[in-house]
């Protein structure tokens, strides 16, 4: 198949595109340029696999929770690509896509995205069964998860775009969890991908032209105009 997959969740931007067995994924984390790269980026995906964007056979990007840029960047690029070719567009849970990767170890898995002020968006799998589902909470509640589902004992794996962050917050609260995680970002292309097409699989509907992000709180903008009473 011949697919198109964005990552714009977090900070860091991945662009990826794959013909048949062929994929090229581009990472790009420049922070506020990121926006004048991502139709650049998806042009030389695009190009480097030799897909024409009206040959695609689907989109995907992360849905949210996430940057509430980020997320718009990528639902307006694709959604032009949907309204120009017709190409159908998939949205998948950000935290189920960042966790994908590490269901094959049957272990418990943390999916995060740092939500700033001491607040996470996060996602609790056992195995790839889901037991807290996206999340707006903080360390020491996730904590009282872990212990209510007899994880305390077990090494548990986190994953997501601020890992390295999340796991310091839960240690300073219980130094004795056993937590694994990567240094380094993952691309997660593959999920995403391998996500969309089950759900093509499952005969579920791509996205509408209405639906939007999955937003999880206000933006910083939507509460300073609430507080200053506009």
């Amino acid at each position: 198949m011949k697919a198109l997959a964005i990552d714009s969740a977090a900070n860091c931007m991945t662009v990826s595109a794959k013909n048949g067995n062929e994929k090229l994924s581009l990472t790009v984390d420049l922070g506020m340029k990121q926006s004048r790269k991502l139709l650049p980026a998806i042009d030389y995906v695009l190009k480097e696999t030799e897909i024409a964007a009206k040959d695609l056979d689907y989109a995907a990007l992360c849905s949210g929770p996430g940057t509430f840029t980020g997320l718009r960047l990528a639902f307006s690029a694709l959604k032009a690509i949907q309204l120009a070719y017709d190409v159908p567009v998939y949205g998948i849970k950000t935290l189920e896509a960042y966790a994908h990767p590490f269901f094959v170890f049957n272990s418990p898995v943390i999916s995060v995205v740092d939500a700033k002020k001491d607040q996470f968006f996060v996602s609790m799998y056992d195995g790839s069964t889901p037991l807290l589902d996206n999340a707006d909470t903080n360390a020491a509640h996730v904590i009282s998860e872990i212990k209510k589902h007899g994880f305390g004992s077990r090494e548990i794996f986190i994953s997501g775009a601020d890992t390295r962050f999340f796991a310091e917050k839960l240690l300073e609260l219980d130094s004795s969890l056993r937590l694994k995680y990567f240094e380094s970002k993952i691309d997660i292309s593959d999920s995403l991908f391998f996500l969309a097409e089950k759900a093509i699989e499952n005969g579920e509907s791509p996205l509408k032209d209405y639906e939007g992000p999955l937003y999880f709180r206000k933006s910083e903008a939507e509460i300073n105009l609430e507080r200053n009473g506009k």
